[in-house]
């Protein structure tokens, strides 16, 4: 911006200009003055030069109003260059249009979509499926929050999905897409009070305590490998061996339950505030089930740990109790161990414990600037599955890479099902599949 010069500044070019001009002026007035009138007296000569101070007075005046004049333009410049440059940077920015009813509740909306090319070889035959990833399927939520104080916090979850073709649902003949109903499914409609120093209380459909305590992992490929095996090709029959194809009664469901809990289903839940890393939690669930479980999450020096075990009761519906753990310890360097043991007891007569182990060997790292890489093989055992005898062993070995700033995870697996089952033989199951999880 230009600097304003007072009277006690040097003059600027524009002044001596203005003034040499005056003088120059008033000094050819009074010649001309003085040849056409002769010899001026004394009081004439002392008016002129009145008039001559006035009339320079006047013109330093227009000379410093321009000086003014030419600053506030320069600054009326810049002042709108900077306007329009924070205009187009608001501009840039995406400006959010998701309120809530209440302007003392927050309202968020976020979800993803899960899609995968799914390849299963039952031995016979073998196909490709467009399909959703039942691993981590596509859902959307709606989460509200209001804060009452600083200690009191209510709020509501709202989560369903909406799979075409889910991955656990596919069967190696099918001629058309499997949607159930082909609409949403509930997975969470529930409300919670939360006290910073007495813990959280939930209400309605949601994960119980005992959910995803069988499934703990922090090898980063969890998307496409984890415990719960059978989200991939769950309904995809085994083929008896030497029949041309012969399907059995056995699917990949049958032989291979993690035992993860109680899963989500109407309860009442609730988790006491963290203590050391330590956090408990109980619910009752709609049927008269009930389970307690127990979580630890820390960062060590040099590696983080994570642990969950429960007991679950489901024996008023389905005749089941059952204990479920799993563990997980990461490097900083990025190799990680990951380990699962579950077991359910029956209350049918002669029924033996079903069990349950799962062990996986990870690495994530970061090669590329785009975000993370990571890898990882797994290897299964279940024993007593459904009935005395049935199970079998399971292998895979997976990849994921992160692209942060999409948000999306691209993936792929390859892995097969190698069942055991009392008086027969069975065809082992291949299944593979890529595909991506783009988060929003």
């Amino acid at each position: 911006m230009t600097k304003l010069q007072n009277s006690s500044e040097p003059e600027t070019g524009t002044r001596r200009r203005t003034r040499l001009l005056a003088s120059t002026a008033v000094a050819i007035c009074l010649g001309v003055t003085a040849l056409a009138t002769g010899p001026a007296s004394a009081g004439e000569v002392d008016d002129l030069r009145a008039e001559n101070a006035a009339l320079e007075a006047r013109l330093e005046a227009l000379a410093t109003d321009m000086d003014v004049l030419r600053a506030q333009v320069a600054a009326n410049r810049v002042a709108a260059s900077e306007a329009t440059e924070a205009a187009e940077a608001v501009a840039a920015v995406p400006q959010s249009v998701i309120t809530s009813g209440s302007p003392d509740t927050s309202l968020s909306i976020s979800g993803q979509v899960s899609r995968m090319v799914l390849y299963a070889d039952d031995g016979n035959q073998s196909r490709f499926f467009h399909a959703d990833n039942d691993k981590s399927s596509t859902r959307i939520r709606f989460q509200g929050k209001r804060k009452m104080d600083e200690e009191w916090s209510a709020g509501t979850n709202i989560e369903v999905q909406f799979e075409s073709n889910a991955s656990g649902d596919v069967t190696i003949d099918q001629n058309a897409s499997v949607i159930d109903n082909n609409s949403f499914t509930e997975r969470k409609l529930e409300i919670y009070v939360a006290s910073n120093r007495l813990g959280k209380l939930w209400l309605g459909q949601g994960d119980t305590a005992s959910n995803g305590t069988a499934e703990v992992d922090l090898s980063g490929t969890t998307v496409i490998s984890s415990s719960d095996i059978v989200t991939i090709a769950n309904e995809v029959d085994f083929v008896l061996s030497g029949t041309a194809g012969t399907s059995s009664s056995d699917d990949p469901g049958d032989l291979y339950s993690n035992n993860d809990g109680l899963s989500r289903d109407d309860r009442i839940r609730y988790d006491t505030p963290s203590f050391a890393g330590v956090k408990l939690s109980t619910s009752w669930v709609d049927g008269d089930e009930w389970d307690i479980a127990a979580r630890y999450g820390r960062d060590y020096d040099g590696f983080n740990v994570a642990l969950g075990a429960s007991y679950w009761d489901s024996s008023p519906t389905n005749g089941l109790t059952g204990l479920s753990m799993s563990g997980s310890v990461k490097a900083d360097l990025g190799t990680s161990l990951t380990g699962t043991w579950s077991q359910a007891d029956s209350d049918a007569v002669g029924r033996d414990t079903e069990t349950f182990w799962f062990a996986k060997l990870g690495h994530e790292w970061s090669p590329f600037d785009i975000g993370s890489t990571a890898v990882s093989a797994s290897y299964a055992n279940a024993d007593d599955q459904e009935a005395n005898g049935k199970g079998g062993d399971y292998m895979d070995v997976a990849f994921v890479q992160k692209i942060d700033d999409l948000g999306t995870e691209l993936y792929g697996m390859i892995g097969q099902f190698e069942p055991d089952v009392p008086g027969v033989q069975l065809e082992a199951l291949t299944v593979g599949g890529a595909g991506a999880r783009v988060k929003f």
